[in-house]
């Protein structure tokens, strides 16, 4: 199913709205919206314009400065719908859609049309939509090192290192690449988890991407890299203050 569109949206875990966690506000707005569904997951390594240290997961002290990455996929009209809650929520954060296909979708119920097969543009009443961002997503293993350190660590503080606005990896629960194709890997079985699958997302300008790459492309020998074009819905400023 074409012309359905894929929002994402980058907060901090710690970070309120309305008296409730953001990203619990954001989600109730999603449901106030329509939206057909949301994923929420929490980054494993990250920082942010705001956060500009680098925050693990292994670290509780850091645990409401981690990222939070919400994800809806849904109708065109739905998620213009649901972009001026984002706008009036978040006060630090990113949010951006993009096209995708929907191969499969299995309906909920009768009440729930399906997603609609139209041209309908879910950005054309937003004002300004900025169109010169990408995002890069690199997988690597969670073994994989560079210059003796594990390459989605070094990945981040190289990005930040270059001025990157953010950086957010995401830990796979399984998976398999590649380079360990004789077993699936599995979070949890202590002698598979070492090399679980990484996924580092970083969205920016793409004079920042392309500045970017070269050095991608040296620190990632056993992965893949993927760029494509996004388009920013909201963007908030930092605060000088902060």
């Amino acid at each position: 199913m074409s012309n359905t569109e894929q929002l994402t949206i980058y907060v901090t875990e710690g970070d309120r709205a309305n008296g409730k966690l953001l990203y619990r506000a954001l989600m109730e707005a999603a449901q106030q919206s329509n939206i057909v569904g949301m994923t929420v997951a929490r980054a494993a390594v990250g920082y942010s314009q705001r956060h500009r240290y680098i925050g693990v997961d292994w670290m509780p002290e850091l645990a409401k400065q981690m990222i939070v990455v919400l994800t809806a996929i849904d109708r065109p009209e739905a998620i213009t719908r649901y972009i001026p809650h984002i706008q009036n929520l978040v006060q630090d954060g990113l949010a951006f859609t993009e096209r995708v296909t929907v191969v499969h979708h299995t309906p909920v119920v009768n009440d729930q049309p399906d997603f609609p097969l139209h041209d309908a543009d879910p950005l054309s009443d937003l004002e300004d939509p900025m169109t010169d961002y990408e995002r890069l997503t690199i997988y690597v293993g969670e073994s994989d090192q560079w210059r003796g350190k594990p390459v989605h660590l070094a990945l981040v503080e190289e990005a930040r290192r270059q001025g990157m606005i953010g950086a957010t990896v995401l830990r796979g629960m399984t998976g398999y690449g590649k380079h360990n194709q004789e077993r699936i890997k599995f979070l949890g079985i202590i002698e598979l988890s070492s090399d679980l699958p990484m996924m580092v997302s970083m969205i920016d300008r793409t004079e920042k991407i392309e500045q970017f790459l070269p050095l991608v492309q040296e620190m990632v020998v056993g992965g893949i890299v993927v760029r494509d074009p996004v388009r920013v819905v909201h963007h908030a400023p930092v605060n000088s203050s902060n």
